[in-house]
C-alpha cells in the first residue's frame, strides 16, 4: 500500500475516533465528601478552624477543556448569618489542597460581588484523561478585624457554594 493511502487511512481512523468523542454527551459533575462544617467561634480570634475537611471530585467527561472550580456565597456581607448579625465573605478562609488559607474576596462569574474564590482549574483531553479533579478544602473563620471581635454570640449559618465551569 503506497505511504500517501496509508497516511490518509490514519486521518480517517484519527477523525472518526475524534468525531465519536466529540458526539457523546459531554457532562460535567461535581460531588462532596460531606455537606456541613461546624466552627467553635472564639470572639476576636483569627484561628476558628472548622470541624472537617470537605473534598470537592470534579468530573469532567468533556472533550479538550479548561475546567475552572469555584467556591462562593451569594452574598459578601452576610455569608454567615445569626439573627441580623453577619460574618461576611473576607472573614471566611479556605486552604484548599494544603495550601494558605484565603478569603473569599473576589468576584467570580458566579455568587455575590467579592464573595468568591477560585480553587483550581484543570485541562482534560478526554473522558478518562484527566477528567477527575479533587480539591481537598479546610475552612477557617477570622474574628479579628473590623466590628467581628465583638460579635453577638449565637449559631450562625449560610451556604457555601461549590460550582465548575468548562468553558
Amino acid at each position: 500500500m503506497p505511504r500517501v493511502h496509508l497516511i490518509n487511512m490514519l486521518l480517517t481512523i484519527m477523525l472518526l475516533m475524534m468525531g465519536t468523542l466529540c458526539a457523546r454527551a459531554q457532562t460535567l459533575t461535581v460531588t462532596l465528601s460531606a455537606n456541613a462544617v461546624n466552627f467553635n467561634l472564639a470572639a476576636g480570634s483569627n484561628n476558628n478552624p472548622g470541624s472537617t475537611s470537605i473534598t470537592a471530585t470534579t468530573v469532567c467527561n468533556c472533550v479538550l477543556r479548561t475546567v475552572n472550580v469555584y467556591a462562593y456565597f451569594n452574598n459578601a456581607a452576610s455569608a454567615l448569618t445569626n439573627a441580623g448579625n453577619n460574618i461576611p465573605s473576607s472573614a471566611f478562609q479556605i486552604s484548599n489542597n494544603g495550601g494558605a488559607f484565603q478569603p473569599l474576596v473576589n468576584t467570580e462569574v458566579f455568587g455575590g460581588a467579592n464573595a468568591g474564590i477560585q480553587l483550581s482549574n484543570f485541562f482534560t483531553f478526554f473522558p478518562g484523561f484527566g477528567s477527575t479533579h479533587n480539591d481537598t478544602m479546610n475552612f477557617n473563620i477570622d474574628l479579628s478585624a473590623g466590628t467581628l471581635p465583638s460579635l453577638t454570640p449565637g449559631i450562625y449559618s449560610g451556604t457555601l457554594n461549590i460550582r465548575a465551569q468548562a468553558p
